[in-house]
Formats: structure tokens, sequence, C-alpha cells
């Protein structure tokens, strides 16, 4: 007999299908301004040894994508705080004598609490990703207290200079979009649905990239259903527990971080950022296929990686490259996730060489093997949570 169970196991068309553009050249620009003004500012001074902190203050910007000026602003006022919150925990366990010890147990905690502030808030991208990344990645610094207590601050700063250039680019979103809606009402007394769209934006007092969103898409985040195969335009699964996606994300985190210290290599939270990125999804299905994601695009990320790392770049070409390859992180990442990753693979893996304290083919071969590691225990928990024993109720453990 048939299985009535769904299929688990994407197909091709699921990992190459685009989703739809909606002018995601804003997003871009204005991820690529938070991040890159501040590095440049850090080049000039000699201060690059802060770059990662400023890195984790510049993911403010990634969130609020489609949203109102207003509604995006109080979206990366929450996220900000989270990700400086992060940071400050992070530095505090890198204090601590026993910081190896305490960062996996510490994480898993964290992931669970921010996932559930992230659902009270509804964040835009999902789950507790970037928060973990920037607890986990400063945790692992051997740097003195008083390097850490900078750091913090050129964190503070350039989350402010992100919140910032929201509304910034927010303020000039509202000026064209109203302008558009006079020339379109002009143009016809029965504007389209793409005019009325612009047109609602304007009033909603949105940045350019709103009207992009504003019709299919926005209904479709709200309602929680599963985004376009090759899309991560979700924001939350319906019919979902936040307790029980909490503890999914406590569970993956310490699990994927665990192997890596197991097995003696560097990294560990790349393996944890992993398998939160692919349980971010909205259900079990996009779950495999968001690791999927990961793996292909990780694979094929660092190909490129390789090669720009061959040609050993200078601290300011550095610094150029990444302000790149985030504009590119942006302007596919919610269309097509492998794609991202290829923007994503070598953006991450030129900021760790500026450390200089392993070597490019080590950076390479342990981003491979703890990705490898992270989406085989989101897989892994997906497919158990998927094909539970049909005498549980679903009432008792939605994910």
């Amino acid at each position: 007999m048939p299985s009535s169970r769904p299929s688990m196991i994407p197909g091709w068309r699921d990992l190459t299908t685009m989703g739809p553009y909606r002018r995601d050249h804003w997003v871009a620009l204005r991820v690529a301004l938070a991040i890159g003004v501040p590095l440049v500012l850090l080049w000039a001074t000699g201060s690059m040894p802060f770059a990662i902190f400023a890195v984790f203050g510049a993911f403010t910007s990634v969130y609020g994508r489609g949203l109102s000026v207003f509604g995006r602003f109080r979206m990366q006022s929450i996220a900000a705080g989270s990700l400086l919150a992060s940071v400050g925990v992070g530095a505090v366990i890198a204090l601590s004598p026993g910081r190896a010890l305490l960062v996996l147990p510490a994480a898993a905690m964290w992931a669970f609490l921010m996932s559930l502030l992230g659902d009270r808030v509804r964040w835009a991208p999902p789950g507790p990703m970037f928060q973990i990344f920037a607890l986990a990645a400063i945790a692992a610094l051997a740097v003195g207290g008083e390097v850490l207590l900078v750091g913090i601050g050129v964190a503070v700063v350039t989350a402010a200079w992100s919140l910032l250039l929201g509304l910034a680019f927010g303020a000039v979103g509202v000026v064209v979009d109203r302008a558009r809606a006079r020339t379109g009402a002009a143009a016809t007394s029965q504007p389209s649905s793409a005019a009325a769209a612009r047109t609602a934006a304007a009033a909603a007092g949105a940045d350019p990239a709103r009207a992009g969103a504003a019709g299919s898409g926005a209904d479709a985040a709200r309602s929680g259903l599963a985004p376009v195969t090759g899309s991560i335009r979700s924001v939350r699964p319906a019919r979902s527990s936040a307790i029980g996606r909490a503890t999914m994300f406590a569970v993956g985190t310490l699990i994927a971080g665990a192997i890596p210290l197991l097995i003696g290599i560097g990294h560990p939270y790349w393996a944890m950022v992993s398998a939160i990125a692919g349980l971010s999804a909205a259900t079990g299905f996009h779950r495999v296929l968001r690791a999927t994601h990961r793996l292909v695009g990780t694979v094929l990320g660092l190909g490129v990686a390789a090669v720009l790392l061959a040609f050993e770049p200078s601290c300011l070409v550095v610094v150029l490259l990444v302000i790149a390859l985030q504009g590119g992180v942006e302007l596919f990442i919610v269309r097509n996730y492998t794609i991202g990753l290829l923007f994503l693979t070598p953006l991450v893996l030129v900021m760790g060489r500026l450390a200089g304290d392993v070597s490019a083919g080590q950076l390479l071969l342990e981003r491979g093997v703890e990705t490898a590691i992270g989406v085989a225990v989101a897989i892994g928990i997906a497919v158990l949570l998927e094909w539970r024993p049909r005498w549980q109720s679903p009432a008792s453990s939605k994910v």
C-alpha cells in the first residue's frame, strides 16, 4: 500500500526555481552600505581586528525586508538589540577560561530564547541564525577584555548606522513611490494592480523595495504559507508551536556544535549556523530543501572562494570584496538560496582570512566539513519530526 506521508526529497526543479524579483537591488545597496562604510573606516584607521564586531552590528540591516519605514525600524531595533546582546554574551564567554565547554550549552540555550523572541516579533529572516553566529564567533576570540569592550562599542555604532540607513532609504522610498503613484494616476483613471500596490506602499511609508513585495508575497508571509521552493521569503510556519520550534533549534544547535568539537576541527559555529539555516524553513520538506540548498551552494561557493583566496588579496581588497559579495547575497538569497550561497560562502571565508591564524586550505576544508555536518543534522531532525510515529498526536509536537 502506498505511503500517505509526503515526499521529503527535493527535485532538481525545487533547487533551481528562481523566486520573483522584487526590487531587491535596493535592499542589496542598503545592506552593502551598512557593512561597507564601517569596514572602510576601520581599514582607514588601522582597526581591522574589530571588523567582526562591525559585521555583526551590520546584520541589523538584513531584517525587515518589504516592511513600511516604521515597521522595519521597529523590527530592526529589536533585531539590533538581540544581536548586540548576542555579542555581549559571546564576549563574556570569551573571557572565561572554560569557554570551549561553555559555548555549546550557552549557544543551545540562546537559540531557544532567540527563537521565542523571533516568533514573538515575527522577524524575517526567521530563526536565530544570526544571533547564534554572533555569540559563538565572538566567544571563540582569544582577546582581552579591553578589545572586547571596544568591539562591543563598534557593534553598537554599526547597528545604529544600519538603523539610520533604513530610515533614510525609507524616506527616499516614500518620495519615489508617491511620485510614481501620481504619475500613474495621471496616466489612467483605472490603475493597474502594480500601481495600486505602489500607492498602498507610499501610503504606508515604504522603502523602494516595499512596492515590489506589496502583493501576494506579503499575503503569503502573513498567512504562514510555505514559500516558493527556491525562495526563503517565509516568516514562520503555519500551525506550529513556538516552544516546539525553539526546542528544535536548541537541539539542532547542540548536536551540530558538538560534532566538530568531538572530532577536533575549528569553527564549530559554522555547523551550528548551517543546522539553524536548514531548520528555519516552514515545513519538513522545505527544511530538507533549504539544507540541500545550503550544501550545494556552499560546495559551489568554496570553488569561488578558492579562486579569490589564491590571489592572496590585501586588506583593502578584502574590504571591497566583502562589500560586493554582501550586495550579491542580498540580491539573490531570497530568490534562490543556492545562488545566494555562491556569494555568502566566499564572503565568510575572505573575512575569516583576515584573522590569518589558519591557511586558506584549512579554512576551505573546515567550511565544507562543518557545513555538511550542520546540513546532516538539519535533515535528520526534519525527517524525524515529519515521520514521527503515527500514534503520536500532531498537536503534541508541532514544530
